[in-house]
């Protein structure tokens, strides 16, 4: 398969890139009208394959952030760190390999280890649609390896001065509470929204009451400014801001999450309908800056080591204090240019350029007592220092061969260049690769062709090409600066049927990623080759005009082909298969759902190895079965109340990609793993106006 796409992908760099302008020239020498909003996907009633699109203005449960949120579908897995803040992964890729999009720009996540993923930046509740893109099938935002979840905002327009306001409340098991208020004071010349929200959670326990050391908190406002001096025209201004406090049961030496201050200063201007064919340009440019603190005494009590104990010696005592310091700043400026050559043809063209900054250091505190003589060393160690710059080129069209077939392709070309200062390991030794540079130039393509082979039964092929460089984790934890790109080559075949009384999807997918980086023991980094192979199937099916019933599952096989010496292994850190069944029973506004999800064992593993969110573990990960059920009801058209229990009959687990315990403070059990919570019940109310 390697030397298929090999030779295959070189042969439609340079078209995809040249396509778009030998197109224009040929629609403007036919003299072709063009449809001024079209959507070449609208004759079909079917959901687009390898994109899934869903609103989130009625969102029916709670989540602490974007992770809670899409651990709850079937591709996604996820890490667990703690009461919120976890890493999802989509189809066993996460972390630096899965793009998290926010108004149409990338998340960048500050810390090492993955205490602050860009999905544990974005609340749900504050967006109006999600976007999930399965695999390198877009190349829109990114090197976008495992694929991408793209969070968007509807903007919102005034025929006249208004208001709209959107407000979520709910409160739950273990001091769960959450808010979150929308507000947009608009005319038709400006527009001002606000946006506040914040979450709480207390520790949790287990489905053996073991309670868990996880208490959390996190705040965030933003204020947007919109100026629309035409219906073309569109100006806008916006700051965010936020904090966090999170304790932490999964990090041994860095310890709890003190605060995490994130500013992001942004602008966004818009044109439509600037030609017949000029459909819109957008430009946009961020400013993000990161501010994160971590350290071991300020959640928890302080741990005295007894070094000798009295008696029969002299009571002779260690005490350190240690602190993280973390700090990110990222601009960011994108230019996207979308054209209509013809009623059936869309192309983007765009240009992005990033300039990222990270910087950590540590600092360990350390008092030795000699029974009431107390010595005390203060020892300050820089962490990293890295500098990256990023052009990337981009083009993605999408045309519709006929009435039934659609054709779609992109191409981006990205130069990264890495520069790095002192680099140490996280106990203050020095690395070789201190002050070295680094160019690397991912190029990621697809090609997507679907056919409506019967009456709303689509079938689908798709081949991709999704390159990325080392992230800075990577590069500055692992010891990874001198990592190759990583290079995955995807094949994605499927089919997808929306009948009156039944809907359902299978995807078959398989992959081989060049240069894999793969985690040794927690602390070196090496590149490796890797196969992988999964399958999705999703039905849905009405079975009175009341209730239906519904059924997915998600299944993936990993390979490291290149091993330890000794032949290949199971890939490490991917998740076992995962089903997940239930019945609805509908009635005007008023819904029930019962849900059930098993998740078979996990025995393929590599003990000691993994990527830079986790490493397997020494022994099985045993499977599990849990239940759910939740209600919704809506009394009138603004007003939704929806109330449910998780984890019904309270069982005691923990997901396989699950963070090993640390240090916990006095009074904790140390589990081992990370388990999810026990029985938990919650409730919500959504106004939308």
């Amino acid at each position: 398969m390697t030397n298929f796409f090999t030779h295959l992908f070189p042969r439609w760099h340079a078209l995809a890139f040249v396509w778009p302008f030998l197109a224009i020239l040929a629609s403007e020498a036919t003299g072709q009208e063009v449809l001024r909003e079209i959507n070449v996907t609208s004759n079909r009633a079917i959901k687009e394959p390898l994109v899934e699109s869903e609103s989130l203005k009625w969102i029916k449960r709670p989540s602490s952030d974007a992770g809670e949120y899409l651990q709850q579908k079937p591709e996604f897995s996820s890490t667990r760190i703690g009461g919120t803040a976890g890493t999802v992964f989509l189809r066993g890729l996460g972390g630096p390999r899965l793009g998290i999009v926010m108004n149409d720009s990338l998340e960048e996540a500050g810390a090492n280890h993955g205490t602050d993923p860009g999905t544990s930046y974005i609340q749900p509740d504050a967006h109006d649609h999600i976007t999930v893109v399965k695999g390198p099938n877009s190349v829109l935002y990114g090197s976008s390896m495992g694929g991408l979840v793209i969070f968007n905002e509807t903007p919102k327009k005034f025929d006249k001065p208004g208001v709209r306001v959107r407000a979520v409340g709910g409160m739950g098991s273990f001091g769960r509470r959450d808010l979150t208020m929308d507000a947009t004071v608009g005319a038709p010349l400006v527009q001002l929204r606000g946006v506040v929200n914040f979450t709480r959670g207390d520790n949790y326990k287990d489905g053996s009451g073991r309670e868990v050391f996880s208490f959390f908190k996190r705040d965030s406002n933003k204020l947007i400014a919109t100026f629309t001096p035409t219906s073309n025209v569109t100006a806008e201004l916006s700051a965010e801001q936020g904090d966090a406090q999170i304790a932490f049961p999964a990090f041994s030496l860095m310890g709890d999450g003190i605060h995490f201050k994130r500013q992001i200063l942004g602008s966004r201007f818009t044109v439509a309908n600037i030609t017949n064919k000029f459909r819109k340009l957008e430009v946009q440019f961020f400013d993000r800056d990161l501010d994160h603190l971590m350290d071991n005494f300020t959640l928890r009590p302080v741990t005295v080591q007894v070094l000798n104990p009295d008696p029969p010696g002299p009571l002779i005592t260690n005490t350190n204090r240690r602190t993280l310091r973390q700090k990110f700043r990222g601009r960011s400026a994108r230019v996207a240019a979308t054209f209509d050559l013809s009623a059936a043809t869309e192309v983007v063209i765009g240009y992005e350029h990033r300039d990222n900054k990270y910087a950590g250091n540590n600092q360990t505190v350390g008092t030795l007592c000699i029974i009431t003589t107390c010595t005390t060393n203060d020892i300050f160690s820089p962490f990293y220092d890295l500098h990256t710059i990023s052009n990337s080129m981009f083009s993605e069209a999408t045309h519709l061969v006929n009435a039934t077939t659609t054709l779609k392709f992109g191409v981006r070309r990205e130069y990264f260049h890495t520069r790095a200062g002192d680099l140490f390991t996280f106990l203050g030794a020095p690395l070789d690769t201190s002050n070295g540079q680094r160019d690397d130039t991912p190029t990621s393509t697809f090609i997507r062709l679907e056919k409506e082979v019967l009456p709303a039964t689509v079938a689908f092929i798709a081949l991709a090409n999704g390159e990325r460089p080392a992230s800075n984790l990577e590069r500055a934890s692992f010891n990874g600066f001198n990592l190759k790109k990583e290079k995955n080559r995807e094949l994605n075949i499927g089919l997808t049927v929306n009948r009156p009384t039944w809907q359902g999807s299978v995807t078959m997918f398989g992959s081989r990623i060049n240069d894999y980086i793969l985690i040794n023991q927690g602390i070196i980094s090496e590149n490796v080759d890797v196969d992988r192979v999964g399958t999705e199937v999703d039905l849905v099916k009405q079975i009175t005009p009341n209730w239906r019933l519904f059924g997915n599952l998600a299944w993936i096989r990993a390979e490291n082909l290149t091993g330890h010496g000794h032949g290949s292994v199971p890939l490490a850190q991917t998740p076992p298969l995962d089903s997940r069944f239930g019945a609805i029973f509908q009635q005007g506004t008023f819904s029930l759902t019962l849900g059930g999800r098993v998740v078979m064992k996990q025995d393929r593993i590599d003990p000691g190895f993994g990527n830079s969110l986790g490493i397997d573990n020494p022994t099985t990960t045993p499977g599990f079965e849990t239940a759910n059920v939740s209600m919704s009801w809506k009394p009138q058209k603004y007003v939704q109340l929806s109330m449910g229990v998780e984890n019904i009959f309270n069982r005691t687990y923990f997901e396989h990609l699950s963070r090993r315990m640390g240090d916990i403070p006095p009074g904790f059990v140390n589990l081992g793993r990370v388990y999810e919570p026990g029985r938990a019940a919650w409730f919500r109310i959504v106004f939308n106006m």
